[in-house]
């Protein structure tokens, strides 16, 4: 199955974070998954990082990309398809990442793995 990841869950996978489903570790850890991570969700860790809101992980996101590596992850950049399905999302989330994320998910079929509640108000499959 390919499956995109969510920002928060990528970063609580990396931390070990308790808040990471059974069912997010096992897709997470699968060799028979297909684990997709979008630029966008990049551009928000080095926006957070750069702000002093995520420091956890480190003062860069160069190293993510050997992180991503590792997990199989193939990196989703954004496209212009991805700007039109955003244009004609209902406004139920107000984060612009999630939201774009959102967009991406629809316009390419995929399932996302998140802890979101809100992505479910939205006309694509949530994994958690």
């Amino acid at each position: 199955m390919r499956v995109l990841v969510d920002t928060h869950t990528f970063l609580w996978a990396l931390l070990n974070d308790h808040r990471l489903s059974a069912k997010a570790k096992q897709i997470l850890s699968s060799d028979t998954n297909e684990l997709v991570f979008s630029l966008v969700s990049l551009w928000e860790i080095a926006i957070k990082i750069k702000t002093g809101k995520l420091n956890t992980i480190g003062s860069s996101v160069a190293y993510l990309r050997d992180e991503m590596a590792a997990y199989g992850m193939e990196l989703l950049p954004i496209r212009y398809e991805h700007i039109l399905q955003l244009e004609s999302l209902p406004h139920h989330h107000n984060d612009p990442f999630d939201r774009l994320l959102i967009a991406q998910a629809a316009t390419e079929s995929l399932p996302i793995l998140t802890a979101d509640e809100k992505f479910k108000q939205y006309d694509v499959k949530v994994i958690w």
